[in-house]
């Protein structure tokens, strides 16, 4: 059993969605006075719901009329079976990059993807995780890509691109996405280092009341060390 840890790391100087998101900060508690000895802890400021790698519900778009993160039972988040996408994408100078439905059925090529499941397209782009255009140059979904993932009727969607949509031209797809009841899990990390066969991902978010998305740990586990996504 191998296990691939792809959470991206908290730390300052973490990539941001921008104001209004505040900037997450690691902080020394001040001395506490009430205990004799000298003791450490740390404050998280600036610590939101789309703080690293995350889990978000539907509830992001729809707000009341969904269901908030702690409706998920932990159970329903461990060991899901996992079909990762892995794609090559040209250098583009740092103009972003659209994925359509014609990469990725390229590249899952004749393999049948079960309903029910969790499917993650990656890109290699985590090694970028604290560059300052990981955000500004992060490739996109296009209409088609997204409309095809749903299609394959997941549980989970995740990547490890940090910004799904083109925002200078709106692709449009969000509406369609949530209202397909799949959970996003976004950005992830070293997926292209992902090896073997039979893949299942575990996520489990901070258990925190009343959001729509929280940061998570997420791993995901292989049968065996055979070759890495992008090999086969």
């Amino acid at each position: 059993m191998r296990i691939t840890d792809i959470t991206g790391e908290i730390a300052n100087g973490i990539w941001n969605y921008g104001p209004p998101f505040p900037e997450y900060r690691l902080m020394p508690l001040p001395e506490v006075d009430w205990v004799k000895q000298k003791v450490y802890c740390e404050i998280f400021g600036g610590l939101h719901s789309q703080t690293g790698t995350y889990l978000e519900t539907p509830a992001h778009y729809f707000g009341a009329a969904s269901y908030p993160l702690m409706d998920v039972p932990a159970e329903k988040l461990c060991g899901i079976p996992l079909t990762l996408i892995m794609l090559g994408i040209p250098d583009t100078g740092g103009s972003r990059f659209g994925i359509s439905a014609e990469m990725l059925e390229n590249a899952v090529r004749r393999e049948r993807i079960h309903e029910n499941r969790a499917i993650i397209v990656g890109c290699g782009w985590g090694r970028k995780w604290f560059d300052a255009d990981y955000l500004s140059a992060s490739p996109f979904f296009k209409y088609d890509a997204v409309e095809w993932l749903v299609s394959k009727k997941p549980f989970l969607l995740g990547s490890d691109l940090p910004r799904w949509e083109n925002l200078e031209k709106p692709e449009g797809f969000f509406d369609m996405f949530y209202r397909a009841d799949i959970l996003m899990l976004a950005p992830c990390v070293n997926l292209e280092n992902i090896r073997g066969n039979n893949h299942s991902l575990t996520v489990l978010p901070l258990k925190v009341t009343g959001t729509s998305c929280a940061p998570c740990r997420a791993i995901v586990m292989s049968e065996d060390e055979g070759k890495t996504a992008n090999d086969r």
